[in-house]
């Protein structure tokens, strides 16, 4: 009997330390949005250019936890993103911290998106593609496959973002055209309608990712 407890024991030591093992490798691989990330929506009118920009994006980075927890040795962010470690990547913008220092425009842009009733803007990547870089200092181009939701409708989209080093980390950048009318969203007026948005509008967005936890 007592040979059973201290087999079982030794046992459930194997099990922990195994377990603080995977916790650890997984810790060290853990990416978060260093702070200062942007989102900014620009577009126009029939008055003039406007441009919204929200500080304070929340991401959310899942990594490939098995192929974490065999990797020999620690990898900087530049080869994790291009051994694809990243499995999918999440990124939200609350609707209210869009600011373009207008409050009518200001107002009617949160009504146009529904902002009262869907609270953010998110981003949800499936898959990339790491391409060749463009000039201008970038390691490499990424490619995102994933959804948009906006104004609580979702359509698939890709996104092309440059990385660049940042002390370390990697900054990316990038923008994409969008309709507001592909997510049921009419484009806004003011002054009674004398003052017309257009359709098309430019989301520019700007993070770093960094790395967290023990090397």
């Amino acid at each position: 009997m007592a040979r059973a407890l201290r087999a079982g024991g030794f046992l459930l030591l194997v099990i922990l330390a195994s377990r603080g093992q995977s916790a650890a490798s997984t810790e060290a691989l853990s990416l978060v949005l260093a702070p200062g990330a942007s989102l900014e929506l620009d577009g126009d009118s029939s008055l003039h250019k406007y441009s919204a920009k929200a500080y304070g994006m929340e991401a959310g980075v899942v990594m490939d936890a098995a192929r974490v927890a065999k990797a020999s040795q620690p990898q900087d962010l530049e080869a994790l993103i291009r051994g694809h470690f990243v499995k999918t990547f999440q990124l939200t913008v609350p609707v209210d911290k869009l600011s373009s220092g207008e409050k009518g425009l200001d107002e009617n842009m949160r009504k146009a998106l529904k902002g009262g009733q869907y609270k953010q803007i998110r981003f949800q990547m499936d898959s990339y593609d790491v391409l060749a870089p463009p000039a201008g200092g970038a390691v490499f181009t990424l490619k995102m496959h994933g959804r948009l939701s906006l104004a609580g409708v979702e359509r698939k989209i890709d996104v092309s973002a440059s990385g660049v080093k940042l002390r370390g980390n990697i900054q990316l950048s990038g923008s994409k055209d969008l309709l507001m009318t592909d997510f049921q969203i009419k484009p806004p007026t003011m002054m009674l309608g004398a003052i017309k948005t257009k359709d098309l509008i430019t989301v520019k967005f700007n993070a770093t990712l960094e790395r967290q936890g023990k090397e």
